[in-house]
């Protein structure tokens, strides 16, 4: 009988994440640290903010408790992170796949307003993220607030096994990948493009997800190691 392949996931899954693997010896391993901040007082209403995470979602609305009446217009990255927060009770105006995607729709809606009515683009955000969106939208005369709302820490961690897939869920697991010195003759399953374009730099072989969720990973996996 055929061994099952070995795969890496590079964060805990759910038990119907870990099901719909079943047939691959799966190992898990946190390779980040994700920690939630307290932020200072922000405008009374904020017109247009950005999400292009859950744990940014989770800042906001949990550790800092801010009401969804704040925000006038909310966009956001990825299926998972829109329903986070409609479940906060926030309408969300936009949903775009990446981060760069999500730049170029808001640069879209700047170019249908009124010329007279500047847009202010309030971004929340980790400690670790790409400039892809902030530097398309101040390219284009976008203001744009950072507000650091979460950090990421690295864990990286020298695995003994080679693997034939590993599953990568942000650019910083990647790094954290490749900074303790593990292989690199395998193939990276991505959430997305942003960290595809990480991977992309290390591995031969990267494949990403249709949507940005760790379902779509999993589905991934399945489809090309079998």
């Amino acid at each position: 009988m055929k061994k099952p392949l070995k795969i890496l996931s590079t964060k805990l899954l759910t038990d119907s994440q870990k099901k719909a693997l079943s047939n691959f010896e799966l190992e898990e391993e946190n390779l980040i640290e994700i920690a939630l901040s307290k932020i200072g007082p922000l405008d009374k209403t904020i017109h247009c903010a950005v999400f292009t995470s859950q744990n940014a979602v989770k800042a906001v609305f949990e550790k800092n408790e801010l009401q969804p009446s704040v925000f006038r217009k909310v966009f956001c990255v990825g299926t998972k992170t829109a329903g986070l927060l409609e479940k906060k009770g926030v309408v969300v105006s936009g949903i775009c796949n990446s981060a760069y995607e999500l730049a170029v729709l808001l640069v879209e809606e700047e170019l249908n307003k009124n010329p007279n009515d500047q847009m202010k683009v309030t971004f929340f955000c980790g400690n670790i993220r790409r400039e892809e969106l902030p530097n398309l939208l101040r390219e284009n005369q976008i203001d744009v607030e950072e507000v650091e709302v979460y950090q990421t820490t690295l864990v990286p961690k020298k695995m003994k096994k080679k693997y034939d897939g590993v599953l990568f869920f942000s650019p910083s697991a990647i790094q954290s990948y490749v900074n303790a010195g593990n292989s690199l003759e395998t193939v990276a399953f991505c959430i997305g493009n942003t960290t595809a374009v990480a991977a992309i730099d290390a591995f031969e072989k990267v494949y990403v997800a249709a949507f940005p969720s760790v379902d779509a990973v999993t589905d991934l996996v399945v489809e090309n190691l079998t």
